[in-house]
């Protein structure tokens, strides 16, 4: 839905939801005033019930659009090198501090775990196969790892000789349409497939061989 006829339909909600006493929240990343979203700060206390209104769209939420799938085949995406996904709720921020608020991983149907909404260059590891509490534990021993959970991806590299200026100039890659594109992403993947991938792969093959000898221990 486009244009002005949004805002009124998104107007006929909001007088609809006054009358049944539901409040509207918002979770923040509005880029128009037209959308007139209340403050994220402010929550209903207790079981009031409460609705908000989601989407990506251009003045809500992702309005940059992540250098991934189709966005970046087509050339979509407005993300530049400021752009920071990682640091947003759908980015690997925080994914390392399970059962708490904001603490979000990405799992796929085949069982694969990412950090983040985006998914990283490669999987963590497989839940099909392991707890993700384990899976969690592992990977935190990894500065790298400790980086995203951070928010901070340009920092991937420290601990093994990339400085923050050897990430930024590789998060360069062009798109579908053939603009040159620099994102935190991009570094990202090619700090995964430099290092990463690698070390993510060792991680699992000695988390799995400890629970073999475990289960061959009578």
């Amino acid at each position: 839905m486009k244009g002005e006829r949004k805002f009124r339909f998104m107007q006929g909600i909001r007088a609809m939801m006054a009358g049944q006493d539901v409040t509207e929240i918002s979770l923040g990343g509005a880029k128009s005033d037209k959308l007139k979203s209340p403050d994220p700060a402010a929550r209903p206390q207790g079981d009031q019930p409460a609705f908000l209104f989601f989407g990506a769209q251009p003045d809500l939420w992702i309005g940059e659009l992540w250098p991934r799938g189709r966005a970046w085949a087509n050339g979509l995406s407005n993300a530049g090198y400021a752009t920071n996904f990682c640091a947003r709720w759908s980015g690997g921020r925080n994914f390392l501090k399970l059962h708490e608020a904001g603490s979000e991983v990405a799992i796929e149907p085949d069982g694969s775990v990412y950090p983040c909404c985006l998914k990283t260059k490669a999987p963590l590891s497989s839940h099909a196969e392991e707890r993700l509490e384990d899976i969690l534990a592992s990977v935190a021993s990894l500065p790298a790892i400790q980086a995203l959970n951070a928010g901070d991806p340009e920092g991937m590299g420290l601990a093994t000789g990339w400085s923050r200026q050897d990430f930024q100039a590789r998060a360069v890659s062009t798109d579908g349409k053939g603009r040159e594109v620099a994102n935190a992403c991009l570094g990202c993947d090619r700090y995964f497939e430099a290092h990463l991938s690698h070390d993510l792969k060792v991680l699992r093959a000695g988390r799995l061989d400890k629970r073999k000898a475990a289960q061959a221990t009578p």
